[in-house]
């Protein structure tokens, strides 16, 4: 088992933040064409049919209140159906929801598993905040 300091965790954070700041700048949610929806449906829609990407972005809407009332529970929702995709970037996201309690009750073993998965499965970027926020836990 591992203990992770609260300051370990603050600037795990603080990393994952300031190296993927279009993570938390994601435009609302805006009427695509007539008839078709606005691309908050289709993104549930997309989401709901198992496409990783829709179901991360989807739980960033919820995370901010993007569009949608703010939810982290439902946010959690979906970064877990993201994650189990392999989406790199929601393992991030769940992660660092367990190391602070976001959501979800705060675990250190949940957070600490999430960013190895993310380390393991993401691309360049994802894999270096993930062994960041990991150097700073151990």
């Amino acid at each position: 088992m591992f203990r992770v300091s609260r300051k370990a965790f603050s600037w795990g954070v603080a990393c994952c933040l300031l190296c993927a700041p279009e993570v938390w700048a994601a435009p609302a949610a805006a009427p695509v064409s007539p008839g078709g929806g606005t691309q908050l449906q289709q993104l549930r829609r997309s989401a709901r049919e198992g496409y990783a990407p829709a179901q991360y972005r989807l739980g960033l809407d919820y995370a901010a209140g993007n569009g949608v009332p703010q939810n982290l529970a439902k946010a959690i929702h979906w970064w877990r159906r993201a994650a189990k995709h392999l989406s790199a970037p929601a393992q991030l996201e769940l992660g660092d929801a367990y190391a602070h309690g976001w959501g979800v009750p705060k675990n250190a073993d949940l957070a600490v598993h999430y960013w190895k998965m993310a380390a393991r499965d993401g691309h360049r970027n994802t894999a270096r905040q993930a062994e960041k926020l990991l150097d700073g836990a151990v």
